[in-house]
């Protein structure tokens, strides 16, 4: 024998009719924009943070000035390199060639102006894995050889950048988290309100036989469709923007710097949106029936 209510199939409440509840996807796709820009601009930092970490941890910049005297500069250049082959914590140092420090300087003064200055000379030291590397008093015997020159081991300006992926990230799962809770709201609200637009048609479905679950998913499943398409297209809007902002800034050629940019897990998590905010708000409305119609009498 069939369980009561058991042959009820498709949406007999008709929720996908309901003009008054379609403002939801708006609401849905405005929250899921904000929660993109956050994410992506958090993930695209701390994907930029990992990068640059790898690239200069254990890595030293030694900046011997300029002089007028190329001779004289040569050999300060030679009395530093001998310097830090002695100094136990340096596996490696080489200079840049002078064309490298142009091509840095280029973008912001111009190639011909940068060809006519004098330019320091930049040494690139790798350090040694394990071994305690002591900034300033490397710094203080390079000078005795090179006066004015200056030890950079990247610590500084590095660990404030990473302070401020750090930071985004957290900023950026408050965002969500926020998002997620008016999201939950906007739909429960709506649900609720559809509920008691068709609060005689609920009636008569318990009347056969249906089930308050039964009832619940007709609720989850409009506000599922809802929610997807609003969040398909608040995300992409998100993306759009992100990517539009990136080659707005780099196409004119003009930074010395790379731009922190979203690696492929990165955009892979923004693609998750989506799913995220259809989950929330068919699990919301699913919720938010079942409380009202276990106290209905």
């Amino acid at each position: 024998m069939k369980k009561p209510g058991a042959e009820l199939k498709g949406s007999e409440l008709g929720l996908e009719r309901d003009r008054e509840r379609r403002w939801i996807a708006g609401v849905i796709g405005t929250l899921s924009l904000l929660a993109a820009l956050a994410l992506g601009l958090a993930l695209a930092l701390s994907s930029a943070g990992s990068k640059w970490r790898a690239d200069f941890e254990g890595i030293a910049t030694i900046e011997i000035p300029a002089t007028p005297d190329p001779a004289r500069q040569a050999q300060q250049l030679r009395d530093v390199l001998d310097i830090l082959r002695l100094d136990p914590a340096i596996e490696h140092a080489q200079a840049l060639p002078r064309e490298r420090a142009e091509a840095l300087l280029a973008p912001w003064l111009g190639a011909e102006n940068v060809r006519a200055l004098p330019l320091p000379t930049l040494v690139d030291a790798r350090l040694k894995k394990g071994v305690v590397f002591d900034a300033g008093a490397l710094e203080s015997t390079i000078k005795t050889a090179a006066p004015g020159a200056q030890v950079d081991d990247h610590a500084r300006w590095l660990g404030g950048f990473l302070a401020v992926a750090r930071a985004a990230g957290i900023v950026a799962l408050v965002v969500v988290v926020a998002v997620g809770i008016a999201a939950a709201g906007a739909v429960g609200f709506a649900t609720r309100a559809g509920l008691a637009m068709h609060r005689e048609a609920v009636d008569i479905l318990h009347l056969v036989g249906a089930e308050d679950r039964y009832i619940a998913r007709q609720f989850a499943r409009a506000a599922l469709r809802l929610a997807f398409l609003g969040s398909a297209i608040g995300t992409s809007l998100g993306a759009g923007v992100l990517a539009g902002a990136y080659m707005l800034a780099t196409a004119t050629g003009a930074l010395a710097f790379p731009l922190p940019t979203l690696d492929p897990l990165g955009w892979t998590i923004l693609a998750a949106v989506p799913l995220a905010a259809t989950l929330v708000a068919a699990i919301s409305a699913y919720a938010t029936v079942m409380r009202a119609l276990a106290r209905i009498v």
